[in-house]
């Protein structure tokens, strides 16, 4: 019984970290709980969004006469 509530909590606790990626929270909790949660979580950890860069102030390209 212990071993079953350590694993349902490992599923939560991995469908809280997934709760804003494309299969949502539901999803991953299914997911974690079919396959196993550690790996979906190693899953989530590779397959996330790279941070964005800010914008540059000019859209225009890099030209070696502008290099500063």
């Amino acid at each position: 019984m212990e071993v079953a509530t350590v694993y349902f909590s490992l599923c939560l606790a991995t469908a809280v970290y997934g709760r804003n990626c494309r299969l949502g929270f539901f999803g991953v909790l299914l997911f974690a709980a079919l396959v196993t949660p550690l790996l979906v979580f190693y899953g989530l950890l590779g397959l996330r969004p790279a941070k964005a860069r800010p914008k540059e102030e000019t859209d225009e390209p890099m030209r070696w006469w502008n290099l500063k």
